[in-house]
């Protein structure tokens, strides 16, 4: 029996596992969202420094980079059902370890392990949504998406001083661990388990891990969506964890308030997600993609310059909404790459180059926060995404790779 993530298939999506998979995503997406802006507000009061923000920005990210493309094999070879039951067991238990010491470093080692589990998950859902991408088509495609980020971005930034108030921060990451554990109760209608025994179990070779990355050598197309998804997981990421610093350290702003930024943009994200696909279809991928960067890069160079914190609302709406665009218009494309080879192959990709990007941003935030300025760096980040709408407009094979029959040009071979 062949798992249901391991090809592109045209069945009917049951409303079980239609309904299932969304409630597993929201949970999902709260979980670990309420974990990041947690963890984020828990570095402040622990008076981290600028170089302990940064490495624990970064180290949620770190062991995802490392893990993504194994945990790609294991789901092949196990079954996205067992990945990502055992994924979510280990999260909890290290989320439930946290509070146990008030240390600035021990906070970054219990994030840098989550880390390192968090692929199981990641991997898992990725598969099983790239697989039923082209089914969906784009406007409903964003109703998959769009349930896991809204409790990633939209419920979970409430949620997180909701239980800081009422429970403190030890009790606030018991809660984290038992949205993990929520998540098994409809993993069994989501995911399938791949019966295989010791015997016929083939052999774990190192270049079942790396031949993903085969792909970029061969579909440049592939590279350009990927250069897209890092920057955007960048500036997410980056946005995500020091706007919440910049906002009470910077412009003396309440914690909830500064909270309440990322409530702003995750609105905006979230409801761009459900609304946005269609809009895609209507206008072409190459302008819903330029008006997406371009929303982007006015946002963060916003954000960048501004010394009045009223600026710093309409900043996080158009960042939302562009980041939304983005994200539709990648996911679409890599589907679209996914139908012509792999998925098994395409979601390891997708679950690297974003942990890649938001990598970057936390070491951006560690390495330059303190000498040039948490708020100055969103301004080169600006300028890359301007930059790629250059880049873009002067990429033909990209753009006709955009259009609706584009996909032909990978089995015709987008070498370069």
């Amino acid at each position: 029996m062949n798992p249901i993530e391991s090809n592109v298939v045209s069945t009917p999506l049951t409303t079980k596992f239609m309904s299932s998979f969304v409630l597993l995503t929201i949970i999902a997406g709260l979980g670990v969202g309420v974990a990041r802006i947690l963890i984020s507000l828990y570095a402040v009061q622990l008076e981290a420094t600028e170089l302990q923000l940064g490495l624990i920005a970064a180290a949620q990210s770190a062991g995802i980079l490392l893990m993504a493309l194994p945990i790609g094999v294991m789901v092949q070879r196990l079954g996205s059902l067992k990945v990502f039951s055992l994924g979510s067991v280990m999260g909890a238990a290290l989320y439930a370890l946290t509070p146990l010491q008030e240390s600035a470093w021990y906070l970054l080692a219990l994030t840098a392990l989550v880390s390192f589990v968090l692929p199981m998950r990641f991997v898992s859902i990725n598969t099983v949504f790239l697989s039923n991408l082209k089914r969906l088509g784009p406007a409903k495609a964003g109703w998959f998406r769009g349930s896991h980020m809204m409790g990633f971005f939209l419920i979970a930034p409430a949620l997180t001083v909701l239980l800081i108030q009422h429970f403190g921060y030890s009790s606030s990451f018991y809660c984290v661990a038992l949205m993990f554990l929520a998540t098994l109760f409809f993993a069994p209608f989501c995911f399938q388990q791949v019966p295989q025994t010791a015997a016929n179990a083939p052999h774990f070779q190192w270049r079942d891990v790396v031949a993903p990355l085969a792909l970029l050598k061969t579909h440049a197309a592939l590279r350009m969506v990927c250069a897209l998804e890092f920057l955007s997981s960048l500036a997410n990421n980056y946005f995500g964890f020091f706007i919440v610093v910049i906002a009470i350290q910077s412009f003396s702003m309440a914690e909830s308030a500064a909270v309440m930024l990322l409530t702003t943009q995750g609105l905006v994200f979230v409801g761009s997600l459900f609304t946005l696909g269609g809009w895609a279809e209507l206008i072409g991928y190459p302008k819903f993609y330029w008006i997406g960067l371009s929303l982007m890069g006015s946002a963060l160079l916003i954000l960048a310059i501004t010394p009045i914190t009223f600026w710093m609302w309409p900043a996080s709406l158009m960042l939302g909404l562009g980041l939304g665009m983005l994200h539709i218009a990648n996911f679409m494309a890599f589907a679209r790459v996914g139908e012509q080879t792999a998925m098994a192959k395409i979601s390891p990709i997708v679950a690297l180059v974003g942990p890649a990007g938001g990598l970057f941003g936390g070491f951006l935030g560690a390495a330059l926060g303190a000498s040039i300025g948490l708020q100055n760096l969103f301004f080169p980040i600006g300028l890359a995404f301007l930059a790629l709408i250059l880049l873009i407009l002067r990429d033909q094979a990209f753009i006709s790779f955009l259009k609706p029959d584009g996909s032909k040009h990978i089995a015709e071979g987008q070498e370069s």
